[in-house]
């Protein structure tokens, strides 16, 4: 039997996280906290645990009390993240941990309970309680990205295609040079993935949001800074866990493209990846069939299943391609204006 509990521990939840192979550092109990902080929405951890006398979780699940003006009232695990879904021993737990979650969204009133799943699902839909009730929709527009990596930078720099060698020995060519560190590197950061933000059309998030992750050391933080000249131009933002190099984040100056300083960005990300000894590296989602993921896919990524399983009361629906994160009269603001304004409107945007 599965006894199912509400909010256990920061140590208990954590140790889960690192121990199921599944979990991402998007299921760190500081990555759900910094969230939840920032943008002042409620969080529910809801974990899996056997009966039989074991004090240790089975499965784990961190959920969001979405409530975007206008919208459904949704439970999402979790915003502004690509997959915080069910991590569990198995299947027989994930679903279980499904109908709790759907009988959690029941008590807080919300009308959808969307599950960002990567990989296989670790529930079984069938075997929800009141099938009469939900229905059950999968999405998978986006798809993950990540690539295994060697043991040492010689031999990555050896797999990499002659022109994306050839492209970072440019950027190097043009003046531009990487540095590594925390929190100190933050303002660099923002003002890169700010501006580029704005190009793209898309809202910016709250520069503390970055602050606040850069503070959890449980996350291995770190920034990735490209400068050409004394000018930052390229910038990401990296978590490690269970041997995997995670990038949320990354953005490059559309203006200083000529000189390759995203080629830079990336080759340092992953010659950081394997300097840790990590065995894989995540360039986060992608749309299928965009430039982003060709970017990515010649790095050697591949494509992983990645799934938002929407599940809806009857007779609502709700669809993730409602939401946006481009919109073209965003390009026209000026700067300052971007950083401003932008934080409020993508608070309320859970892609």
């Amino acid at each position: 039997m599965t006894e199912i509990l509400l909010n256990p521990g920061h140590d208990a939840w954590d140790d889960y996280a690192v121990k199921n192979s599944s979990a991402t550092f998007s299921h760190r109990f500081d990555w759900g906290e910094s969230l939840a902080a920032v943008y002042r929405i409620p969080i529910f951890r809801v974990a899996a645990k056997r009966r039989s006398g074991d004090t240790s979780l089975a499965g784990i699940i961190p959920l969001m009390l979405f409530a975007a003006p206008s919208r459904d009232l949704r439970l999402v695990s979790l915003p502004y993240t690509d997959a915080a879904g069910i991590a569990a021993d198995d299947t027989e737990t994930g679903t279980r941990l499904l109908t709790a979650a759907l009988d959690l969204a029941i008590e807080l009133g919300a009308v959808h309970v969307e599950l960002r799943q990567a990989g296989s699902p670790a529930f079984q839909v069938p075997a929800i309680d009141s099938p009469g009730l939900w229905n059950h929709t999968p999405h998978s527009f986006k798809t993950g990205l990540r690539r295994p990596l060697p043991e040492s930078s010689a031999a990555l720099w050896s797999l990499l295609p002659a022109k994306v060698r050839n492209q970072v020995r440019k950027a190097r060519a043009c003046g531009c040079t990487v540095a590594i560190g925390g929190p100190e590197w933050v303002d660099d950061f923002y003002a890169v993935f700010s501006e580029n933000m704005r190009d793209l059309g898309s809202p910016v998030h709250e520069p503390e949001l970055f602050r606040t992750v850069l503070d959890m050391h449980t996350l291995g933080p770190r920034v990735v800074v490209v400068f050409l000249a004394t000018k930052p131009v390229a910038a990401a933002i990296v978590f490690t866990h269970n041997a995997t190099l995670y990038n949320p984040w990354a953005s490059s100056l559309r203006r200083c493209r000529p000189s390759c300083p995203n080629m830079l960005l990336y080759w340092a990300m992953l010659e950081l990846a394997v300097e840790y000894g990590c065995r894989w590296f995540d360039f986060g989602r992608s749309s299928p069939d965009a430039a982003a993921c060709r970017f990515k896919c010649q790095w050697g990524a591949a494509m992983q299943p990645l799934t938002w399983h929407v599940f809806s009361r009857q007779p609502h629906r709700w669809d993730p391609h409602s939401e946006s994160l481009v919109d073209e009269n965003w390009k026209t603001l000026d700067l300052s204006t971007s950083r401003q304004n932008g934080p409020a409107r993508r608070r309320w945007i859970s892609l």
